[in-house]
C-alpha cells in the first residue's frame, strides 16, 4: 500500500534524529535497515508515538479527505444513520446520495474515502504492532503494552467497520468474499471471506483488551480497556456461531460500562461536544488548532452553527414516527425541536429538528472545535440488556433497561415481557444513540428492512423501503483499490 512508503520515510527520518555520529559513519541513514528501525523503536518506544498520534488523527482528520462530507469516523457514522429508518434529511446538499441509498458506486466518494480512511488507520496500526510486537517468552513495558494495546484494538474496530459496510454481515454472509487483510506479518491483496476477517478482528480485538485491561483511562482520547471492551462486545454481537455469544457481549458491555457514568440531565442536554463527560469511554479531543472547521461533524449538525448543519438550512430531523415514541416525561425529547422562522420550507416539521449536538462554537467557545464522541457507556446498558435477553435472562434485561431509562425518565417502568421486551429495548436504544452511528449496524446484523413509510417529514422523494440486508446497504469496491489491486477480481452486486 501507499502508506508504507511513507513510513518508510519517517522511519529515515527518526533514524537521522536518533543516531550517534560515529554509526552514522559506518552505516548511511538512507540505508537503514528494516531491522535496525526496528531495534531503534524497541529502545525508545516514545518514537513510535507519531504514528498513534497518526491513525488517532486520521479518524477525525483523514489524510485522503477530499470534500466536506468527509471528517472521518463521524462522516461515516452520520453517513449510515442517513441509510437508516430513523434520520429524515429534507434538503439536497452533502450526504443526500447516503440518504437515498445512492452513494455506493465504485467511483463514489463514499466508498472511496471509507476505504483510504480506514486502511490508512491499519497500516499505522501495523507499524505500530510490527516494530513493538514481543517475541515468544520476551517481556515488555507496561508502556510498550499499552502502545499494542491501542494498535491491536483500532485495528479491530476499523476492519469491523470495513467489513460490515463492503460486505453482508457475517451471520448470513461469513463464506462471502469480504475485503484484503493486511497485519503486521501478512499481506492478503484478495478479497478474503467475511469468515477470515472476523476471525482477524477478534483476535485483535482480544490483544488489544488484553494488554489494556487493568491500565484504566489515562486519556479519554486514546482507546482504553473500557473501549475495548465495548467493541468487543459490538463485534461479538455479529458472530452468531460464537460459543454462548450473548453471555459473552453481555460480560463485555459490563466490563465497558464500568468506565464511566450515566450522565444527568445537565449533561444529557449539554450538546455532547466534550469528551470529559460522564459517560465518554473514548472520543476525539478536538480543539482550535486541530478542527476542520465546515468539514466537521458539527458543521453538518449543529442548527446553531455557520455550517452546513445551521446557516445553510441542512437540518438533520428525528423521523416523526420515532420521535412520536418519545414519551413526554423522557429528558432525550429535548434533543429534538428548534425555532425557525416561518418562511423556512421546513417549519412544520421545526419540532423534529435535532440539537441534541450543539457545537462549541455555538456555545461561546471557538467555533468547530467540539470534541468528537466515539464510544459512550449508554449504549453498553442497551446492548447487554439486548444480550441478557437473548441468552434468556429476561429479569436481568429488564433490570439493565431500567438502570438507564430511569435515568432518562423518571416515570419509566419495564411493563412488558418476551418479545415484547426486546423490542422495548430496541426502540430506547434507538432513541439512546439517535446520530451516533449504530443504526445502520444494528439493522444489518437482525436482518431488518427499511421502512420509511410512517415518518411525515422524510423527503418525499427519498427511498421509503427496502428488504432486510439488500445490496444497496453495501458499497462497491472502489475503483482506485481495483485498479491498483489485481489480486481483487470480483465486484460487489
Amino acid at each position: 500500500m501507499r502508506y508504507n512508503k511513507i513510513f518508510m520515510a519517517f522511519f529515515a527520518a527518526l533514524f537521522i534524529s536518533s543516531c550517534s555520529g560515529d554509526f552514522l559513519d559506518k552505516e548511511p541513514t538512507q540505508n537503514a535497515s528494516e531491522e535496525q528501525v526496528q531495534e531503534l523503536l524497541k529502545n525508545d518506544p516514545t518514537k513510535i508515538q507519531a504514528y498513534i498520534t497518526g491513525y488517532y488523527r486520521n479518524l477525525f482528520d483523514p489524510e485522503s479527505g477530499a470534500s466536506h462530507d468527509d471528517f472521518g469516523l463521524k462522516a461515516i457514522e452520520l453517513a449510515t444513520d442517513l441509510m437508516g429508518s430513523d434520520m429524515a434529511y429534507y434538503n439536497s446538499h452533502f450526504f443526500v446520495y447516503d440518504y437515498n441509498w445512492d452513494n455506493r458506486g465504485s467511483g463514489y466518494r463514499r466508498p472511496t474515502q471509507t476505504w483510504q480512511q480506514l486502511y490508512a488507520v491499519i497500516s499505522g496500526a501495523n507499524t505500530v504492532i510490527s516494530s513493538l510486537k514481543p517475541k515468544e517468552g520476551e517481556s515488555i513495558s507496561t508502556e510498550i503494552e499499552y502502545m499494542l494495546g491501542q494498535s491491536y484494538t483500532v485495528r479491530a474496530y476499523a476492519y469491523f467497520w470495513l467489513v460490515n459496510m463492503f460486505q453482508q454481515p457475517y451471520q448470513w454472509n461469513k463464506d462471502k468474499l469480504g475485503i484484503p487483510l493486511y497485519t503486521e506479518d501478512q499481506t492478503r491483496l484478495e478479497r478474503c471471506s467475511v469468515s477470515d476477517v472476523y476471525a482477524q478482528i477478534l483476535s485483535d480485538i482480544d490483544k488489544g483488551y488484553n494488554y489494556l485491561k487493568g491500565k484504566g483511562i489515562a486519556k479519554k482520547s486514546e482507546l482504553n480497556e473500557f473501549a475495548a471492551a465495548a467493541i468487543y462486545a459490538n463485534v461479538l454481537a455479529f458472530v452468531s456461531d460464537e460459543p454462548n455469544q450473548w453471555q459473552k457481549v453481555a460480560q463485555y458491555a459490563e466490563l465497558a460500562i464500568a468506565g464511566g457514568t450515566l450522565m444527568n440531565s445537565t449533561e444529557l442536554l449539554s450538546g455532547l461536544n466534550n469528551i470529559n463527560l460522564s459517560e465518554v469511554l473514548w472520543g476525539a479531543d478536538i480543539d482550535s488548532e486541530s478542527n476542520t472547521f465546515y468539514a466537521s461533524f458539527m458543521s453538518h449538525m449543529d442548527p446553531y452553527s455557520p455550517g452546513y448543519g445551521g446557516d445553510l438550512g441542512n437540518y438533520k430531523m428525528i423521523a416523526s414516527d420515532l420521535y412520536d415514541k418519545i414519551s413526554d416525561t423522557d429528558i432525550r425529547k429535548k434533543w429534538f425541536g428548534v425555532d425557525l422562522a416561518e418562511s423556512n420550507a421546513l417549519y412544520k416539521y421545526s419540532a423534529y429538528v435535532q440539537k441534541k449536538f450543539i457545537d462549541v462554537g455555538s456555545q461561546g467557545g471557538d467555533v468547530f472545535s467540539s470534541d468528537y464522541i466515539y464510544l459512550r457507556t449508554g449504549e453498553m446498558y442497551f446492548l447487554e440488556a439486548e444480550a441478557l435477553f437473548m441468552a434468556g435472562d429476561e429479569s436481568g434485561a429488564k433490570a439493565k433497561l431500567s438502570s438507564i431509562m430511569l435515568t432518562r425518565d423518571p416515570q419509566y417502568s419495564v411493563t412488558v415481557s418476551g418479545d415484547a421486551l426486546l423490542d422495548e429495548i430496541k426502540l430506547q436504544k434507538r432513541i439512546e444513540m439517535w446520530g451516533e452511528g449504530r443504526r445502520l449496524l444494528d439493522m444489518k446484523r437482525r436482518a431488518e428492512p427499511l421502512d420509511r413509510t410512517q415518518g411525515i417529514n422524510h423527503r418525499p422523494t427519498v427511498l421509503k423501503t427496502a428488504g432486510a440486508n439488500d445490496y444497496r446497504m453495501i458499497y462497491l469496491i472502489p475503483d482506485k483499490e481495483l485498479n491498483a489491486n489485481s489480486e481483487i477480481t470480483e465486484q460487489n452486486p
